[in-house]
């Protein structure tokens, strides 16, 4: 039996199956978070480097901001959507929070301190938290669009 191509309900269906799929195939990216992480890590490091004066805190910034548009582009790419924090402001806050967070202390204590240890695990607390956040953006926005 063939339905009826005029019917709303299964115009609707599909509409939902499609919408579907979409989500499905963009919170699919297994890649994304911890590339998201590291990337995002780079940034309170290199502002570190850069309150002691080290080059090296430039470079960072450079290679970051670089893996940050080849992230971007590379999910483009993969899903054809872009990245969207659309509904979700709640995990932009908290991603703004921790960098900004991390940046600002990692800064503080560079001038104070000098670089040592301590820089390996803020680049590494900042990694997981960013990877989490993704991976919960991930998790909240299938859960929104019912995938």
């Amino acid at each position: 039996m063939e339905t009826d191509p005029l019917d709303p309900q299964a115009a609707l269906d599909a509409v939902s199956a499609s919408e579907r799929r979409s989500v499905e195939l963009v919170t699919s990216t297994p890649w994304y978070a911890p590339w998201y992480g590291v990337t995002s890590a780079a940034f309170p490091v290199a502002i570190a480097l850069l309150a002691v004066r080290s080059t090296l805190g430039i470079v960072l910034l450079v290679l970051g901001s670089a893996s940050l548009v080849l992230l971007v582009r590379t999910y483009l790419r993969v899903t054809g959507v872009w990245p969207s924090e659309q509904g979700m402001l709640v995990y932009v806050i908290a991603a703004v929070v921790v960098v900004f967070g991390t940046g600002i202390a990692s800064y503080l204590v560079a001038r104070s301190y000098g670089v040592s240890w301590w820089l390996l695990a803020v680049a590494v607390v900042t990694a997981v938290l960013m990877a989490l956040l993704s991976r919960g953006y991930d998790r909240a926005y299938a859960r929104k669009h019912g995938a």
